[in-house]
């Protein structure tokens, strides 16, 4: 990593910092049946990934669960195929500061909104992706074991790291978590 993107990373995590520290948020177990309303975070989808997101928003949909995603995609633009779904809204590069903090106002929706769960998909680690999800004030959240976890259940899928996986392991934990 060079100087610069170095400085523009601990300059990242000391601004997220600075906003956890002002942050509070009533933290919750759920599981399906509990939970009415749900976030969807994922990073640098693929079809196939993209697709398992999509089946995934129409599982927890037809759980009666209210659910937003929000996806984002390392690149300067969002590719056409992406945008035509309802329900579920991207970010890119240009969406970002030049310390790779987001700066659209539909982000800062996404983070003010008090989900019941925050399943964080992401497979990939980004700093962007990782700003939204430590900033959600989701009562309860999900997602892959990674080294800046800050979710309340962290799974772990070394042997298949795959989005697919991830969504299977999570229905599984879920299904099991009585309240």
């Amino acid at each position: 990593m060079s100087t610069f993107n170095n400085i523009k990373s601990k300059i990242g995590k000391f601004n997220l910092k600075k906003r956890l520290k002002n942050q509070r948020r009533k933290v919750k177990t759920h599981n399906f049946k509990t939970a009415r309303s749900a976030g969807i975070l994922f990073s640098s989808p693929d079809e196939q990934s993209f697709g398992a997101v999509k089946d995934f928003l129409s599982f927890l949909s037809n759980n009666s669960m209210k659910v937003y995603a929000l996806g984002y995609v390392p690149s300067k633009k969002v590719p056409q195929q992406f945008l035509m779904w309802k329900g579920i809204n991207f970010y890119c590069n240009t969406d970002l500061n030049w310390y790779h903090k987001p700066k659209n106002e539909l982000i800062e929706q996404f983070i003010d909104q008090d989900f019941d769960i925050l399943f964080d998909l992401s497979i990939n680690e980004y700093f962007t992706v990782n700003y939204v999800g430590s900033l959600s004030r989701a009562e309860f959240k999900i997602g892959k074991q990674n080294k800046n976890s800050y979710q309340d259940l962290v799974i772990d899928i070394k042997k298949n790291e795959s989005v697919n996986y991830l969504i299977e392991q999570i229905k599984h934990y879920l299904n099991i978590l009585n309240n």
